[in-house]
């Protein structure tokens, strides 16, 4: 009972084991594709998941080797985008696990960096980025690959040996820059090939970034506490690279957040932080302090783009693996241990996870109150500067007042010089004089109270601007070594003895007016003396001047009331100046308390000056020691001058004898010649002897070179063969037109493979057969791979006629490389069988190719247009030509046949009207998909790079005219009796079908929200109404028709309702007969219809979907049914859609029949190797 309960558990883990490896290869597969759009996240999240629940990237591993990342650079790019999002969000043991393939991601990076692709450039720098990152976590494994470590632990992996600091400083710095010069690459790409970040285009290559924009913030983190950790331990002159470097860095970064917050994609992601505006100063250890970390907050989104598809459920009581997918972890029997350590994990988490958002929210919080912070000081600032320059404004205009007493005072001299012509008005001159003298003493004293005062407020400006200086001079020590601030320290020096030596100039000012004016004092006194002798001079010839006395008296007068007024004016404007002077002494008050904060602050940094002094006095010591060295170094310099001298001279005896040695020289040498001439022929003699046997080793030597590489060939080709056979290779399809390339290379390799070896049979060089080789077997390997791989989208026949073609193409393969191997067999080697099997392997291809790859992508735009116009015209002459047959049917046919002709004319020309009205919205949304699809490019364009959705969309517009077509054929027939109503049953179901496979086509390049689409999907059911009205109208009339016809048996006898009984059941067997002949005809019709379209019916439904184009649905309906009059219901095989997905038909919807014509319908959207997808 145990033994089976165990089967039981390991068949059931088994099967679990396989799903979700499936699901994992779906996810995968679905991730990383080639159209260049972003990654799905639902397919994202499923991979990581997988590797949460699988304890590693195993699967991941095994099933990413198998990707043509080789072949596409697209694919390569979301490939690392995926390992980037496993490295940081995957579990621990991710890392880990793709230590291995470090490798090979390495070298398919260096692959595309030497290709000149679109995408090459930037893929060759994302698989740097992610070997530094691989490599940098797996040597620190403290340090996660999300990058989220605690302070603590950071800090004490950082409180370890300098040398491993300084190391790992290194290390972080490379992790940066390869991070950064891969954002710039790729805002590069983008502006240069103006590509939007609102398309699909730009978003694939944008979303990488966000991945990069969360591992910068904790990488400027780690830079910033390693490098104050190294200046801490180290002197800063040996850091200067350090710092240079970083500043590079941080101002990349800065413009790299700059331009990302700027972008609306980031916008709906990611919260991008800000940095400061200058980096950190790290010969200023309080600078740390200063440091905020910087938080990348993801934003809270909803996924839109989940489907109905089977999901991973990670969740308690489903896929509980009981068994350990990571080749790297012990083995566990235990599965209660696993699901008890999630649990803990879980809880752990949600324990985290709050406490995380309040660190969040405080780091916010702060930074907001250091910007405050920052706001306030530049206020107050910007006022400190406001009022030093009014009061530069005000001693300015004190300024020009004094020099305009002054002037005064001058013209006052003069006036009381010219009284010296009149003794009379002397003393009257003498008293003004005196006055005005007291009053510019008065002048002088207010001056100098004044100048005092606005000396006082210019010195508080002065500490004020000091203050601001000292404020940008912190604010710019961030950025400053140690060689600016001695500079900053020397300037301030320098502008404390500048402001020493300019109060000194004031000071020597004042005293020199003072003894001006005392010098002036003495010259008046000797006036006076002088005045005297001149009045007794006067009193001599005041008779003989009475008229000049009075003429000057006037003069006097007038010039006494001048200089009244003058004294008015200058009193009026002293009391202004006065009162003016009264508010600066009130504001110089109020700014009292703030200057003597600030002038604390001055001598702090005095202090911290004089210690500048004598740092700077040490440096000046050290550079007159290095004067005496200069000195000494001058002095030796002119010894080796003396000494270059006497050496030039023995330079010049020696060219001299060197000149007579090349003359011995030469004629050495010509002796020497004739001796290596006879060397050379004895050498020849014995070269001619050696040169056959190093001739035939050095064939052997090729010989087995050639060997190795057909051995290597031989493995190649058996690989290839070993695929065929392996039921995992049925997952794996190939194209015909793909086939047909390898084939055609394997071809011309075979004619490369017979000239190299008619080459080596003639002259024994193998060189060229070397390189033959090994391009014939990967060629040849290639072609039976993609064989194989064609033949699984194949009709069973020519899919085991040309799986068998490949076999014997291994087969021959391995006959020739045998032959080419045995050097007795080497030269009768023929690869005419090989090219024999690959010529019918292309001829297989070239068979399975669509039957429409003969229109040029060019043409696709015009065939749409000519195809959607040819179908409204056709709908349009039906609709009209309805209106005819209605008009005829009037006039021929009256009573019950007038009234059925009429309820199915009308339903079948309203059933038109419908089609029109179709035809015209999904042309409007057609157009709407083009303008918005194409960007940059023509309709052309966007037509040719959409092949398969054009000819779909031209096959689908040709089955809704040749159904208009055939209904208005049918309803004619049956207005002339010469139709059966089933043909117009079919018909409408075959028009219905026609319209839905339109409205697909229409949807599968369509936005969800297009309010386009939602008129076409309205007229879609529209039509689906019609068409059920045309279904009940013609069964309705075709019952009118029967009742009006029915049989009356009354006069029949027992023995003639008997006969006719028998009769009838012979007619019923005959009946039943010819419908299951007609069902098989049926059945042998569509399936041959599907061979011709390309649609193969034997084949599994699975590969339908993998092979069907991935522009086009893959989840598809069940087929109606369909209901005969008096007979028993029955399924039929649906009909061809043209290859897309149809919206399910309404209930009163039958399923359609082939209409009874002779027309065939032909579409370019037939492709061998196609499934039908409503199987």
């Amino acid at each position: 009972m145990a033994s089976k309960k165990t089967d039981k558990s390991e068949k059931a883990l088994a099967a679990e084991k396989e799903q979700f490896v499936k699901l994992q290869l779906q996810s995968v597969s679905k991730s990383i594709t080639s159209a260049e759009a972003p990654i799905k996240e639902k397919y994202g999240r499923k991979i990581i998941l997988g590797t949460h629940k699988e304890g590693g990237a195993v699967t991941f591993w095994s099933h990413a080797v198998s990707l043509p990342l080789s072949s596409n650079a697209i694919l390569s790019w979301k490939f690392c985008h995926i390992v980037h999002k496993l490295l940081r969000d995957g579990h621990p043991n991710t890392l880990r696990d793709s230590r291995g393939h470090t490798a090979a991601v390495g070298q398919m990076g260096t692959l595309w960096g030497n290709l000149h692709d679109r995408y090459g450039h930037i893929v060759a720098l994302y698989t740097k980025l992610l070997c530094i990152k691989i490599n940098f976590h797996l040597k620190h494994l403290e340090i996660p690959p999300n990058l989220e470590t605690p302070e603590e632990v950071l800090d004490k992996a950082i409180a370890i040996d300098i040398n491993k600091v300084f190391d790992m400083t290194g290390e972080v710095m490379d992790y940066m820059e390869a991070a950064l010069k891969l954002q710039e690459t790729v805002f590069r790409q983008m502006e240069s090939n103006s590509t939007s970040s609102t398309t699909a285009v730009g978003q694939c290559r944008l979303a990488p970034l966000v991945l990069v924009i969360q591992d910068c913030g904790p990488l400027y983190h780690f830079l910033v506490k390693l490098l104050f950790k190294l200046h801490s331990r180290i002197p800063p002159d040996a850091l200067l690279g350090h710092r240079e470097r970083f500043r590079e860095q941080f101002n990349s970064l800065t413009q790299f957040f700059e331009r990302a917050r700027g972008i609306e994609f980031f916008k709906t992601i990611i919260q991008i932080p800000d940095l400061p505006n200058e980096p950190p100063n790290f010969l200023r250890a309080a600078s740390l302090a200063d440091h905020v970390k910087p938080v990348v907050v993801q934003n809270e989104r909803i996924s839109y783009d989940d489907d109905t598809e089977t999901q991973l459920d990670f969740g308690e009581g489903q896929y509980q693996m009981y068994y350990g997918y990571n080749q790297y972890d012990p083995p566990s029997d235990i599965p209660e241990q696993r699901e008890t350590e999630a649990d803990a994990l879980r809880k752990e988490l949600e324990v985290v996870k709050p406490e995380l958002e309040l660190i969040k929210v405080e780091a916010q919080r702060a930074v907001v109150q250091l910007k405050t912070q920052v706001n306030m000081l530049e206020s107050e600032l910007e006022d400190q500067r406001t009022h030093k320059q009014m009061a530069l404004v005000e001693n300015e205009r004190l300024r020009m007042e004094v020099e305009n007493l002054r002037a005064q005072t001058v013209v006052a001299g003069d006036a009381g010089s010219r009284a010296q012509t009149a003794q009379i008005h002397f003393s009257r001159l003498k008293e003004k004089h005196a006055e005005l003298v007291s009053r510019h003493a008065d002048l002088m004293r207010k001056n100098t109270e004044m100048v005092k005062q606005v000396n006082s407020s210019q010195q508080a400006q002065e500490d004020l601007l000091t203050a601001k200086q000292q404020m940008l001079v912190e604010r710019q020590q961030l950025r400053q070594d140690n060689s600016a601030q001695l500079e900053a320290q020397r300037a301030e020096i320098e502008r404390l003895k500048h402001e020493l030596a300019t109060e000194r100039a004031e000071m020597s000012h004042v005293h020199n007016a003072l003894q001006s004016k005392e010098k002036a004092g003495d010259q008046l006194g000797s006036v006076l003396v002088g005045l005297q002798a001149e009045k007794e001079r006067l009193l001599r010839t005041v008779k003989d001047q009475e008229a000049e006395i009075a003429s000057l008296r006037q003069a006097a007068q007038l010039h006494q009331s001048i200089l009244q007024q003058e004294r008015d004016r200058h009193q009026r404007e002293m009391t202004a100046l006065h009162n003016q002077l009264q508010e600066q002494l009130c504001r110089g008050q109020e700014q009292q308390l703030e200057m003597e904060k600030l002038r604390r602050e001055l001598e702090e940094k005095r202090a911290e000056v004089l210690r500048a002094q004598s740092t700077l006095n040490t440096k000046e010591t050290t550079g007159d020691q290095l004067s005496s060295v200069l000195v000494g170094l001058q002095a030796e310099k002119d010894v080796l001058l003396r000494s270059v001298r006497e050496q030039e001279a023995e330079i010049t005896n020696l060219r001299q004898a060197s000149q007579l040695h090349q003359t011995t020289l030469l004629q050495e040498r010509d002796r020497s010649q004739r001796e290596m001439a006879t060397l050379h022929n004895q050498m020849q003699a014995k070269l001619s002897q050696d040169s056959g046997v190093f001739q035939q080793k050095l064939q052997d030597e090729q010989f087995s070179l050639l060997q190795c590489a057909v051995v290597e060939a031989e493995g190649i080709v058996l690989d290839a063969v070993a695929k065929v056979d392996d039921p995992l290779h049925v997952r794996c399809i190939s194209t015909p037109d793909y086939l047909i390339n390898r084939a055609e290379l394997t071809l011309a390799s075979i004619d490369k493979m017979q000239q190299s070896h008619a080459v080596y049979l003639r002259n024994n060089d193998a060189s060229g057969l070397l390189r033959s080789v090994t391009q014939f077997s990967h060629l040849i390997a290639d072609t039976i791979v993609n064989g194989a791989g064609t033949a699984h989208s194949a009709p069973t026949d020519q899919a085991d006629r040309l799986t068998d073609n490949c076999r014997d193409c291994a087969t021959h393969c391995l006959q020739y490389l045998k032959e080419l191997k045995m050097k007795a067999t080497l030269p009768r080697a023929d690869p005419t069988a090989v090219r024999y099997t690959v010529q019918r392997i292309l001829n297989q291809g070239q068979d399975l190719r669509p039957k429409g790859a003969d229109v040029r992508k060019e043409e696709l735009a015009d065939l749409v247009d000519k195809e959607m116009a040819a179908t409204s015209s056709a709908i349009e002459d039906a609709v009209l030509r309805m209106d005819e047959i209605l008009s005829q049917a009037r006039r021929d046919t009256s009573g019950v046949k007038l009234e059925v002709n009429q309820s199915i004319i009308g339903s079948c020309s309203d059933l038109m009207k419908a089609i029109h009205m179709l035809v015209m919205a999904s042309t409007d949304l057609q157009r709407d998909i083009v303008e918005s699809g194409r960007g940059a490019g023509s309709d052309k364009d966007f037509y040719a790079k959409n092949s398969r959705w054009t000819e779909g969309l031209i096959s689908a517009s040709k089955a809704v005219g040749w159904g208009a077509t055939q209904m208005l054929e049918s309803a004619d027939k049956v207005v002339t009796d010469g139709g059966k109503y089933e043909e117009l049953i079919v018909c409408s179901h075959e028009i219905a079908a026609s319209t839905a496979q339109l409205v697909a086509a229409s949807k599968v390049k369509a936005d969800r929200g297009n309010k386009k689409l939602h008129t076409l999907q309205q007229a879609s059911r529209h039509v689906n109404d019609m068409a059920a009205v045309v279904v009940t109208s013609t069964k309705s009339g075709q019952m009118q028709i029967e009742d009006k016809n029915s049989m009356d048996f009354s006069g029949m006898s027992l023995i003639k309702l008997k006969t006719e009984e028998m009769d009838s059941q012979v007619k019923v067997l005959e009946l039943e007969k010819q419908l299951a002949n007609e069902r098989v005809r049926l059945g042998g019709l569509r399936k041959k219809h599907y061979e011709i379209g390309g649609i193969p019916m034997d084949s599994p439904p699975e590969n339908a979907v993998n092979s069907f184009d991935s522009s086009l649905p893959t989840v598809f309906p069940d087929p109606p049914t369909m209901e005969l009059p008096s007979m028993d219901v029955f399924t039929l095989d649906p009909p061809r859609f043209e290859q897309l997905r149809l919206d399910p038909p309404g209930p009163d919807l039958l399923a359609p029949e082939p209409a009874k014509t002779s027309s065939k319908r032909t579409s370019i959207f037939q492709k061998p190797g196609l499934k039908n997808p409503f199987r």
